[in-house]
């Protein structure tokens, strides 16, 4: 895709899993890249991956539940480049399974501080900035779970759910800016939260993705391929959209 040669993204949530393989292919594309994460190991190892490209990258420590580090994040980005193309707002935490009357409400409130709220903070700064070029493309990670439900995890189909209805109203804020923004909604990926969310079980994961209708779960490359796709000008007509990717689904 020639139109990232020269171009800027930023990658929240980028260290691992889906958002390094994201600023991956957007590094091999020919686009510098900001990773941001709140792990300094995991960031530079991280950006060692991605300087193997041969591509212009940094790493950023940022927390989303500050919205000053948000706003860090693209001065940081546009005083080291001078603008910021394209952002992925890609931070989450998968949350403590159980049944809603059970639940903590410290853990719910965690859980929409961290997905939501790190989104819109994302949000607000960059929207900023690209007003001010003239230009720009945001993805937001909502999920699956932003389309559909799931038992004993309320608190993520809340904040999933959330982005979808967040990315649609600034969609049409933004859009006669030259600004477009849009979410992706992945069901099952072979990445760290996964591994995390069935205790690290290589067999639960393919059990899991037999009874999916493509037969295995998505990998972190070919989220990575549609969230690159989205801020192209072969994607210049899709806005405000929530695309699932799950294989046909269940």
């Amino acid at each position: 895709m020639t139109d990232k040669i020269g171009a800027t993204a930023l990658i929240v949530g980028g260290t691992t899993g889906i958002g390094l393989a994201t600023a991956t292919r957007f590094a091999i594309d020919g686009t510098a890249v900001a990773i941001a994460g709140r792990d300094i190991a995991r960031g530079k190892d991280a950006l060692k991956t991605l300087k193997a490209t041969g591509a212009e990258a940094i790493y950023l420590e940022a927390d989303v539940q500050e919205t000053t580090a948000m706003e860090a994040l693209v001065t940081e980005v546009t005083a080291k480049w001078g603008r910021l193309d394209y952002a992925f707002n890609n931070a989450g935490w998968e949350g403590i399974p159980g049944r809603i009357e059970d639940a903590k409400e410290s853990d719910w409130t965690r859980m929409i501080d961290i997905k939501l709220n790190g989104v819109w903070r994302g949000l607000r700064a960059q929207i900023t900035q690209m007003r001010k070029q003239g230009h720009g493309a945001i993805v937001n990670m909502a999920g699956n779970w932003g389309l559909n439900g799931f038992p004993h995890y309320a608190a993520y189909c809340a904040a999933a759910h959330g982005i979808v209805g967040l990315t649609k109203a600034a969609a049409l804020e933004v859009a006669a800016a030259n600004i477009r923004i849009n979410a992706v909604c992945p069901g099952a990926v072979d990445s760290p939260m996964l591994d995390r969310m069935v205790d690290h079980s290589t067999q639960a994961k393919e059990q899991f993705g037999k009874q999916l209708a493509i037969g295995r779960i998505c990998t972190s490359k070919e989220v990575a391929n549609l969230v690159v796709w989205l801020c192209s000008a072969e994607a210049s007509y899709i806005n405000g959209s929530s695309l699932p990717l799950d294989g046909g689904g269940t």
